[in-house]
């Protein structure tokens, strides 16, 4: 509703529930993390939509704290598809979740601006339907992947997102303070801005330039698994444990 917080991705429940002791203001799923913890590959149809539930449930289960579920392009291409994929997550306990409009299909690739509007149009006709309040993110990927377009394309679908009641948006790819003034000021509403770990960006500059939302990605777990194989290392090389 006001000011900035950080919603900080996970992909595991250990670490949902240690940042939940930590005073985190809300987390979220990865779907890059939580493939790789199960030894798959991210956005390439390898982990099913029940597989991405019943880890959002472990999530819920362990953190007192609101979560998103970042569901890639909702597991379906059609608008009608949409609700079958928010009743599952917000069944869960989840609070929200983005929807994308990178098909996940090399080929297909990005689907066209009025297919991605209705397919949000239809994800929140959902939300609305369900007894509880449950918040959708619309969310393009035109800048992560450098599509035609550019920022004109990023703002046009935001902005489309918004008008059909889309309460959040978001457009990764955002890595310096003036491109992420021009997304928050022009979006059509209160915007996510990705602030992944080991950014030379702060938290108050990133808040300051508009964002109401800052999530790490997948940042987080690959700072994990990083850490971890440093410590191995360590261990190898030197005999040493301590850390």
């Amino acid at each position: 509703q006001s000011g900035c917080f950080l919603l900080a991705n996970v992909g595991d429940a250990g670490t949902a529930a240690a940042l939940d002791v930590a005073g985190v203001d809300a987390i979220a799923t990865s779907s890059s993390a939580h493939a790789e913890t199960i030894g798959r590959s991210d956005a390439a149809g390898d982990v099913s939509m029940e597989e991405h539930a019943e880890h959002t449930a472990a999530l819920v289960a362990a953190a007192d704290v609101p979560l998103n579920v970042d569901a890639e392009n909702g597991y379906a291409h059609e608008p009608e598809a949409m609700a079958a994929a928010v009743e599952r997550f917000a069944a869960t306990g989840a609070a929200g979740m983005g929807i994308e409009d990178w098909s996940g299909d090399p080929e297909r690739g990005l689907y066209d601006r009025a297919l991605a509007v209705a397919r949000i149009e239809a994800a929140v006709e959902a939300a609305n339907a369900l007894p509880r309040p449950f918040l959708i993110t619309g969310r393009t990927e035109v800048l992560l992947y450098g599509l035609d377009g550019g920022m004109d394309e990023t703002l046009a679908r935001l902005q489309a997102f918004a008008e059909v009641g889309a309460e959040c948006l978001y457009a990764p790819g955002t890595w310096d303070l003036e491109t992420i003034r021009v997304v928050t000021a022009e979006a059509g509403g209160p915007t996510n801005i990705l602030g992944p770990l080991g950014s030379t960006l702060t938290f108050a500059e990133v808040a300051a330039a508009g964002a109401r939302r800052i999530s790490l990605g997948g940042s987080l777990y690959s700072a994990q698994v990083a850490h971890g194989r440093a410590l191995i290392e360590r261990v190898r090389t030197t005999g040493a444990f301590s850390a």
